[in-house]
């Protein structure tokens, strides 16, 4: 596979802003701010259309109103320019944008749901029967306690964060009310990985959690039978000393399943469907390995996109993920946090923000990995390659 252009492209030039803060704004609504960004959910929908699901709000978390912050935490927010007492009845939403040309062009972004918190989209899977799943983070009104202030008790729980999922059997243009996850943590569950389908047609999805009386997050591995319509939770993943936070997991074609998690870009291996897992002792990369995302190649080179040395890049393994090349620079002079599929020509379409504050974009980028599975090369979105 070659790209028939000669002049490499930069980040610049190959990208396409989808969204944001001053360009394809949603139309307003209260609690709507410059934050327009968490851009990790992007696939293809069964009738060829892709989708792109969003946050909008106002800032990193943008917390429905009336909130409630621990003192200590308001300061250190208003000191890092976070609009504290930004109105926002109902938070940030969770929004979509769809497009028909494979990503050069997008609709203006629509409301996915009506959740009265703040509600952001992780990731959107596609099942085998062409169900459109899409995993959500909702974020409770109050932060910096350990626990729920009594105000609060009675919304998701009492956790701080909880997931649900949200169904669409029409190609996402409409949707389901929420399913609500029980979480294996005391306090939060929050997700940015993708799902896997099992040839068996079990969807696993990686989450990641925090309990009040452990030291450090554990990862979680849930597991739906029903096509997500109830899960079940099949493993939780501890590290001694380490968190296991932002787990991405991918399938290859002999059935095992690897995982790499923030924050040191630790690799895991299960050969059991999930149930267990081994930490191989291996790293993507010295240094912050933050919402990575993984993707397997036909001939089961291993790709990994994230957020490192605070902009986005690419790290590829051609034995399995035990060993990786250097960072490769995608688009460095972004925040990341990304999302993407892999498209039919084997190139990968990468969902991304600019910034993790207001004002914020949102971008796609295309890539392809090159023949010697050691670098890549950007290419126009919705051209050839």
């Amino acid at each position: 596979m070659h790209a028939t252009n000669t002049k490499r492209l930069t980040a610049e030039e190959a990208r396409v802003c989808v969204t944001g803060w001053d360009f394809n704004r949603p139309d307003p609504f209260p609690g709507l701010g410059d934050f327009i960004g968490w851009a990790g959910a992007l696939e293809r929908m069964p009738n060829g259309n892709l989708l792109l699901a969003h946050s909008a709000g106002y800032w990193h978390a943008s917390f429905a109103s009336p909130r409630l912050f621990e003192k200590e935490t308001r300061e250190r927010y208003a000191a890092e320019g976070w609009p504290v007492d930004f109105i926002a009845p109902t938070g940030g939403r969770s929004m979509a944008v769809y497009s028909t040309d494979d990503g050069r062009t997008w609709s203006k972004p629509v409301g996915l749901t009506n959740i009265p918190l703040d509600d952001g989209p992780v990731t959107l899977f596609v099942l085998q029967d062409s169900t459109v799943l899409c995993f959500i983070n909702v974020q409770a009104s109050w932060y910096g306690f350990s626990e729920a202030p009594p105000a609060f008790r009675k919304d998701l729980n009492g956790l701080n964060t909880q997931q649900c999922v949200i169904r669409s059997t029409d190609s996402g243009t409409t949707w389901g009310e929420p399913i609500w996850l029980d979480s294996p943590g005391s306090f939060y569950e929050r997700s940015h990985g993708q799902a896997v389908q099992l040839p068996d047609g079990g969807i696993l999805w990686p989450t990641y959690c925090s309990g009040q009386d452990e030291n450090h997050l554990f990862g979680a591995i849930r597991r739906s039978d029903d096509a997500g319509k109830t899960w079940c939770t099949v493993s939780t993943i501890r590290r001694q000393g380490v968190d296991v936070d932002e787990p991405a997991i991918a399938r290859f074609d002999s059935g095992r399943l690897v995982m790499v998690s923030r924050p040191d870009g630790g690799i895991f291996f299960s050969d059991d469907d999930g149930v267990s897992w081994c930490e191989s002792g291996q790293m993507v990369q010295s240094g912050t390995v933050k919402a990575p995302r993984l993707f397997v190649l036909d001939d089961d080179t291993l790709v990994c996109v994230a957020t490192y040395q605070g902009g986005l890049y690419v790290f590829l393994s051609r034995d399995g993920g035990v060993e990786w090349t250097p960072e490769l620079p995608l688009d460095a002079s972004c925040y990341g946090y990304p999302g993407g599929l892999k498209m039919e020509d084997e190139s990968l379409l990468i969902s991304y923000c600019e910034s993790g504050k207001a004002p914020n974009r949102v971008y796609v980028i295309r890539f392809q990995v090159n023949s010697a599975r050691d670098g890549i090369e950007l290419l126009n979105i919705g051209q050839p390659s």
